[in-house]
């Protein structure tokens, strides 16, 4: 018989949906599970499969000219890769692709972080943060459709300001049922955020801790190491979780 140990990720089916989730603890011949929207159940080995972690990564254009070959994805990717994390990668050019690309794969069970990438502004007043994509940007509050049944996952937006709309990114999580949302609160550099996020992303995979204990313990470890941003100058947490 498989046997499950404690930790590891699951999927299986239960009334007719499917859902991942970490063993909590064991029996014979049963596992308790907690899915990542917070279910809990108890199930036959028997209806147990391993699951890896998975991300989706979605990037827009980074740079105006379309001939830029400036991209956080595929490094980022190959760095999940190192911890067993499954890391699809999608360039995303419109609304549509995005609504596309969510729907398609960040709606998986087995997909448990979206990690966005791209250009935003929130200086245009609460609850008008805005998403640039390479044709067009969007306001965030008008298109909360596209994040529907996200249920359970972590979404990382990779973008400048997005954090500071703390209204904006509630209304996000409310609507998709994520269990958090993780942004910057200010304009940040590219060296930052791939400081930062391979940071989080190893204590996300690596530990038990929330999403916002890691996004606290990483603030705290970039105070420690004496990492500044110069386009940030504030005394409060750069990043933040919702």
């Amino acid at each position: 018989m498989v046997k499950f140990e404690i930790d590891q990720r699951v999927i299986f089916s239960m009334n007719g949906s499917s859902y991942c989730g970490r063993v909590t603890s064991k029996a014979p011949r049963l596992r308790r599970i907690v899915t990542d929207s917070g279910k809990r159940f108890v199930v036959p080995v028997t209806k147990l499969k391993a699951s890896p972690d998975r991300a989706l990564l979605l990037e827009t254009r980074l740079d105006r000219s379309l001939r830029s070959s400036r991209a956080h994805g595929p490094m980022m990717q190959q760095w999940l890769h190192t911890f067993g994390v499954e890391a699809h990668y999608e360039r995303m050019h419109t609304i549509d692709d995005f609504r596309h690309f969510l729907k398609q794969e960040g709606r998986r069970p087995a997909t448990r972080y979206i990690h966005i990438m791209g250009h935003g502004r929130s200086n245009l007043g609460r609850g008008n943060a805005v998403l640039q994509l390479t044709f067009g940007r969007i306001r965030l509050l008008d298109h909360l459709d596209v994040f529907a049944a996200l249920n359970g996952k972590i979404i990382i937006f990779s973008c400048c300001e997005i954090g500071a709309d703390r209204s904006a990114l509630e209304s996000i999580k409310e609507a998709s049922g994520a269990a958090a949302i993780i942004a910057y609160r200010t304009p940040v550099n590219d060296w930052y955020t791939n400081l930062v996020e391979v940071m989080l992303y190893e204590r996300l995979i690596n530990t038990r801790m929330t999403p916002r204990s890691a996004v606290e313990t990483v603030s705290s470890a970039i105070r420690s190491l004496g990492v500044r941003m110069e386009l940030a100058k504030t005394r409060m947490p750069i990043l933040v979780c919702i």
